[in-house]
């Protein structure tokens, strides 16, 4: 029992500091990675490109246990001339103004979204009202000779469905 005692004492000391050192290791190969992803997109150059917005999409985390809900925002935008896709994390303000199908200007910074300018098109024609369907002339039965209204299909003398084609004059 006694040595079970100690090496417990010699072990759980050591546990609990590799778990310290992973935890904190983690935090700074994180934060370095955050450093060389700013650091790279800030040597990049600013593009402005065609793209239309493919799609757009939401990630909710946290919202359980009394903690705070957090919400970030995506839009995946693709290229009009190569059809190249990419997405960008982009602020809530953004997200809201752009609609799926939009067609603009995409202002991008390596990996850092910077803005897009949707392209307005100017507004189409209204369209005609419907036309009003033509009033078909009468037309003459081609059994009684009998006069027929332009709506019916049908003589109303005979039944019949035959019409009487007049002569032509060349």
């Amino acid at each position: 029992m006694g040595f079970m005692f100690t090496a417990m004492f010699t072990l759980v000391p050591l546990f609990i500091g590799i778990i310290f050192v992973l935890v904190i290791g983690s935090i700074i190969v994180g934060i370095f990675k955050n450093f060389a992803e700013w650091q790279n997109n800030n040597a990049q150059p600013l593009l402005t490109v065609t793209a239309r917005v493919a799609t757009k999409r939401q990630h909710v985390s946290g919202g359980g246990n009394d903690t705070m809900a957090s919400t970030s925002y995506y839009a995946t935008f693709e290229t009009v001339d190569e059809g190249l896709r990419q997405e960008f994390s982009v602020k809530s303000i953004d997200y809201s103004a752009l609609a799926e199908g939009d067609v603009g200007s995409l202002m991008y910074q390596g990996t850092r979204f910077k803005g897009f300018v949707r392209h307005r098109h100017p507004p189409k024609p209204p369209t005609p009202p419907a036309a009003v369907a033509p009033v078909l002339p009468e037309w003459t039965c081609a059994y009684c000779r009998g006069r027929v209204a332009g709506v019916e299909t049908k003589c109303p003398s005979c039944g019949s469905t035959s019409r009487h084609e007049p002569e032509r004059t060349l």
